[in-house]
């Protein structure tokens, strides 16, 4: 059983060129067909590219919300520094607390000069109306009211504020949509391999008596479907080429025209350089992976029909 493998296998490879020759033939003989299949892979590979990138740079934009995921606690200003470091303790010891770090109201003045210019500059010194506050920063944020409000309530602190719900929701809004698109994805390919799979099956029907022959005279079954295999490959490869055009230069030209973010710092968009190369690699292998598995399931099925 080994030897007749392994002469097999032999022959598979003295045949391989010849079998290439033969996919290129067809697809030369049955280029209609083959660019709408090709066409049928592009749209769907688009629509796939598409989801991919809003998912990755939402994703980036996830994180980038995170990162400001914190809460302010203004403290009582007749807190001395044992007091501010007994709570600044008993904060950092509660459940998805990840850091607490002091500032004091001078450096929080600092902060608002800095962001909104010197027009703040005139509450330097006594008149400086802010709090010494803690921010906390959390490994969850889900928990971000429930922490909110428990902070509020401990002795020692005047108020306990974040970015509010609608934070949490953008968030939530945001894993959704990432989520989401990832099925989508999912579905755009499994869509693919349908259409290629049709469309092979027609160019199978197309060629039946030839194929017929072939099985009659003995041709191994890898013989006759290899060359439809390398067909819906070179087809998905084809197919591919439309979105991997779309992506290169067209979000290459979206993140330039934008200056690299949407809105604010907060929404910033991740950098063409390398993610568009390895989105369209990927859009190259997911075609000929997606052109190759529908011309195999196509093609099984009718060498079992023709036994």
């Amino acid at each position: 059983m080994t030897e007749i493998r392994g002469c097999e296998m032999i022959l598979f490879f003295k045949c391989l060129p010849r079998l290439i020759h033969r996919a290129n033939a067809d697809i030369r003989r049955h280029f209609t067909m083959t660019f709408s299949s090709a066409l049928s892979i592009g749209v769907a590979l688009l629509i796939a590219m598409l989801m991919v990138v809003s998912a990755v740079n939402v994703n980036q934009f996830t994180q980038n919300i995170e990162e400001e995921f914190i809460v302010q606690i203004s403290l009582d200003p007749t807190l001395n520094d044992e007091q501010i470091n007994e709570l600044e303790n008993e904060v950092s010891s509660m459940k998805h607390v990840a850091s607490v770090t002091f500032s004091s109201k001078e450096e929080e003045l600092d902060k608002l000069i800095e962001e909104n210019g010197n027009m703040f500059s005139q509450y330097e010194g006594d008149n400086n109306p802010l709090y010494d506050v803690l921010i906390a920063e959390l490994d969850d944020n889900t928990a971000m009211e429930s922490f909110t409000n428990k902070v509020s309530k401990m002795d020692g602190v005047m108020k306990a504020t974040y970015g509010g719900s609608a934070i949490v929701t953008l968030i939530n809004l945001f894993e959704a949509i990432r989520y989401g698109g990832s099925i989508f994805v999912v579905v755009m390919v499994v869509l693919a391999i349908f259409l290629i799979r049709n469309t092979i099956k027609m160019t199978i029907r197309i060629r039946k008596d030839e194929i017929a022959i072939m099985r009659q005279v003995g041709a191994y079954s890898w013989y006759i479907s290899v060359p439809f295999m390398l067909e819906g490959m070179v087809t998905g490869f084809i197919g591919a080429l439309g979105p991997m055009l779309i992506c290169g230069f067209g979000y290459t030209y979206l993140y330039q025209a934008l200056n690299g973010s949407l809105m604010s710092d907060m929404f910033r968009l991740i950098e063409p350089f390398p993610f568009v190369i390895w989105v369209c690699l990927g859009l190259l292998i997911v075609g000929g992976f997606v052109g190759m598995i529908g011309s195999l399931l196509a093609t099984r099925k009718y060498l079992r029909w023709a036994r």
